[in-house]
């Protein structure tokens, strides 16, 4: 038990979620019956979607949020919580339900892509951990995805670890293999997640030689003539002339990092070639985007390799999501749920849990993101092909389903279909499909 609590998530949070959480233990509220919602009110920059991820992270987080003494004498003594909440805490183990989205499912603005039902107490201090875990993820596998989208079925390498924390790095890495990504250069996340890794060689191994020819014999003999050559520290023409020299015209390929990477391809296409080494390709780096990568996707590159411009969200850091109470038990009639919501301008959205379905046209294309309040009933779903966006993880508190990162990817490549290819990369417009509410008086647009 003692690893579990090392391994333990429960401070992963902010201050609020334990004081408030000690307020209603203290009033006797803490184990009412609660429904929380996951949902983005909007995509990010004007994106037609985004690409979920995260809840397997989230199942394990969960199993894992455990106090032991040292979590509560550190609460106590900072005065967050009282000596009843503590009581209330030493014990703790979620009880509830999780219902998600799968990861590599995609969404759109009030999908409840993740929807909790527990005891008021358990339900309320997952927020910030939950989210954290959400956004991030998510983030990361949208922009992957637009990454991917954009590089038209070339080889794409993420390898952005330098850019964020060494955990950070290993969960982008996970997230961006789920949005497609071919491999990572991190080996934690390769150890940790079975991604395949890769990499090439850096400037530095090159400028430790005397020469450029006596870096690249170094590298052909020791790393294999079949490697990839970075040929842009000094002059990319001589750089690759002495790439084929030491490999012999077997390498497998060259990367350049610099310069005007249109131009340099073509010039780097025409050479290899003239050298011998048709089948040597040609991959090109430095701060690649969904944007910079289609205006290079006709030129003669066979991968990209993408970085800062990945872990950091390609623009958009954060999905956006945030965890809504939506139905509370009534405190004097057990069992009765009453819905809530904001109605705060700007903030406005609709109580009471949701259904969410994603409805198709004929083609197989979505037409409707289609949120049925669960008191609605199914009864009255309006005619048409739908599908169920939702699959219960966690009921009682026992995690009942793990998809895993190969099942996410390939989820991902399925539900993209739905999407037509010609507007999956554009910004600053609509979402792909509205979302349409269906309550007991009718629907919400």
């Amino acid at each position: 038990m003692e690893d579990r609590f090392q391994k333990s998530l429960a401070l992963y949070t902010d201050h609020y979620e334990f004081t408030m959480l000690d307020a209603l233990v203290k009033a006797g509220h803490a184990d009412r019956k609660s429904t929380f919602e996951v949902f983005t009110r909007e995509i990010s920059l004007g994106r037609p979607f985004g690409v979920f991820a995260g809840v397997m992270r989230v199942l394990q987080g969960i199993e894992n949020f455990l106090f032991d003494e040292d979590h509560l004498h550190y609460l106590e003594e900072q005065n967050i919580i009282s000596s009843l909440t503590k009581d209330w805490l030493r014990e703790f183990q979620f009880s509830g339900d999780l219902t998600s989205y799968k990861e590599g499912e995609i969404y759109f603005p009030r999908s409840p892509v993740l929807t909790i039902e527990a005891p008021l107490g358990e339900a309320l201090i997952f927020e910030t951990f939950i989210l954290s875990i959400l956004n991030f993820d998510s983030a990361i596998a949208t922009a992957a995805n637009r990454i991917v989208e954009a590089a038209a079925g070339r080889f794409v390498m993420e390898a952005g670890s330098r850019r964020v924390t060494p955990e950070a790095a290993v969960h982008a890495a996970r997230a961006a293999y789920i949005g497609g990504v071919d491999v990572t250069s991190n080996l934690e996340a390769g150890r940790r997640w079975g991604i395949p890794t890769a990499g090439t060689a850096s400037h530095a191994f090159t400028l430790a030689f005397e020469s450029e020819i006596e870096a690249f014999e170094t590298q052909s003999e020791y790393l294999g003539k079949d490697s990839i050559f970075l040929v842009d520290t000094y002059n990319i023409e001589e750089g690759i002339r002495n790439a084929v020299r030491a490999s012999n015209a077997n390498l497998k390929g060259i990367r350049i990092d610099s310069g005007d990477l249109a131009t340099e391809a073509q010039i780097a296409r025409e050479l290899l070639d003239s050298l011998g080494a048709r089948q040597a390709q040609i991959m090109v780096s430095g701060d690649l985007d969904e944007y910079r990568i289609m205006e290079l996707v006709n030129e003669p590159i066979d991968a990209f390799e993408s970085g800062h411009r990945l872990v950091t969200g390609s623009g958009s850091g954060s999905a956006g999501f945030v965890y809504k109470l939506v139905e509370i038990e009534e405190p004097f009639h057990k069992d009765k749920m009453r819905p809530v919501a904001k109605s705060s301008k700007g903030k406005i959205s609709k109580g009471g849990q949701k259904i969410a379905k994603r409805k198709l046209n004929l083609a197989g294309t979505a037409i409707e993101e289609s949120l049925f309040l669960k008191t609605y009933g199914n009864t009255n779903v309006p005619s048409g092909n739908y599908r169920d966006l939702q699959s219960q993880l966690i009921e009682g508190g026992i995690v009942k389903e793990n998809l895993s990162l190969e099942e996410a990817r390939t989820h991902l490549t399925k539900v993209l279909s739905e999407i037509p290819e010609e507007i999956r990369l554009r910004v600053q417009d609509d979402p792909a499909v509205p979302t349409v509410v269906y309550g007991g008086s009718g629907e919400d647009a």
